[in-house]
């Protein structure tokens, strides 16, 4: 090699390093300095707050939550059934453990609005500035697609319970129950999509198996628009049959359409086999569980970020961005891009692969979304010892196509269900 080829070389190596060392020290200082703020502590919020964390020590992420613990939907409908060894402390955590031992910002306040323009998020106490905002702010309920009056609407939510969302209502659900002498206790499901799709099933079996166990002469009267039941349907038609035959009525191709309470009534459209049309019918009740249209947060469209005519956020495909803002994530069961079933391993699994792209951004590398599929499972108890389940994997063309597969009823899936949910719990929240 001859000397101007030796310092071409040297050269052109030295400036190879340097260069290395400079993006290494701005792509670490960009980390730092990045605020990463979550609004909401559910499964989806507190894994990806606790996965950020675990991938980077120095990020500064902020979770914001407005509920002093953290309460679990899965396994509510056990402990509101009265199924042994299922406590309200199996359901109900605190957030110190996780939040002392993964370093992240914990702030316990309401969030009053978001200003997407200027990048703050406004709570109750403070006002936070982020340079990536995740939601995972869950769901809320549509009582005027189906009552308008707003009286109704005000005695549905005290009085017959959707217990949906984590806390009061289920203990007004639980207390419902646990005081029901005789009569129809009716559950109406709604059209469209709902948080955790076999949940009303499991919780007519649950309902069910408690009036059986204590003698209790009641129905348990499941009206559902829908053809047959909207998760692991042959399952559940089977267990009702097997387990509930005297208990349960379940009535396909019928939608809640309003409330009497003064007749206790429930009337609703049935399709009608031998008039091949849908008509009007009434039904009595001693007590109801009225789950009406789910939606997504409203603090989502009223911050400016796009949902569908659903209410369910829209999102930038095959990512969690929104459409709206490239810097925003929407996480959990708000989203309404993709079919996926608004449960518990879902959010939980969307939370890590949007902290690995998060940071894939920090350090200016591409996302391969396609190698990082979610995935689901699903426990549904059927009775006090047995469950069944559902997997869910994904793949990506053009869109999501999903491949699932359903288990047996037996006690083997009821032991994976408190394996699953207790291992859950463990994770995310450090007990």
């Amino acid at each position: 090699m001859i000397r101007r080829d030796f310092f071409k070389y040297s050269l052109f190596a030295a400036s190879i390093l340097t260069t290395t060392k400079i993006n290494a020290y701005l792509i670490n200082e960009n980390i730092k300095k990045s605020k990463i703020v979550i609004c909401g502590g559910g499964f989806s919020g507190l894994t990806c707050a606790k996965r950020l964390k675990q991938l980077d020590k120095n990020l500064d992420v902020t979770l914001i939550e407005k509920n002093e613990n953290f309460s679990s939907c899965p396994f509510s409908n056990l402990w509101i059934g009265d199924v042994k060894n299922i406590s309200y402390e199996d359901l109900n955590y605190d957030y110190y453990k996780t939040v002392e031992k993964n370093r992240f910002n914990f702030i316990n306040e309401t969030i009053i609005k978001i200003d997407k323009d200027k990048k703050l998020v406004y709570t109750t106490e403070n006002i936070i500035k982020y340079d990536y905002l995740i939601l995972a702010l869950g769901i809320q309920y549509n009582y005027k697609k189906i009552l308008k009056d707003e009286n109704k609407i005000k005695k549905c939510k005290v009085q017959t319970p959707a217990a949906l969302i984590p806390g009061n209502e289920h203990l007004a659900l639980k207390r419902i129950v646990k005081n029901f002498n005789s009569g129809n206790f009716i559950i109406s499901i709604p059209n469209g999509a709902y948080r955790c799709p076999p949940g009303p099933y499991e919780r007519a079996c649950m309902i069910a198996n408690y009036f059986q166990t204590h003698k209790i002469d009641a129905k348990v009267i499941i009206l559902d628009p829908r053809d047959k039941p909207a998760a692991k349907p042959y399952k559940f038609l089977k267990a009702f049959k097997q387990f509930y035959k005297n208990t349960i009525i379940y009535k396909p191709y019928s939608s809640f359409k309003d409330i009497d309470f003064e007749k206790k009534e429930i009337i609703y459209k049935n399709f009608d086999e031998k008039e091949l049309e849908y008509l009007d019918k009434k039904i009595s009740f001693e007590q109801a569980n009225i789950i009406p249209p789910n939606e997504a947060n409203s603090l989502i469209k009223n911050s400016g970020f796009a949902v569908n005519e659903s209410g369910w956020a829209r999102l930038k495909k095959p990512t969690f961005r929104s459409i709206s803002d490239d810097r925003v994530y929407i996480l959990g069961d708000a989203q309404g891009e993709y079919a996926f079933a608004k449960s518990a391993q879902m959010a939980n699994s969307c939370g890590y692969i949007v902290a690995e792209e998060i940071i894939s951004r920090l350090k200016k590398q591409k996302f391969d979304y396609k190698n990082n599929m979610p995935g689901n499972v699903c426990y549904s108890m059927v009775n006090k010892n047995e469950a069944v389940s559902i997997t869910h994997s994904y793949e990506y063309t053009n869109t999501f196509i999903a491949n699932y597969e359903i288990s047996d009823i037996s006690k083997d899936v009821a032991d994976a269900a408190k394996a699953w949910y207790f291992g859950m719990i463990n994770e995310i929240l450090e007990i």
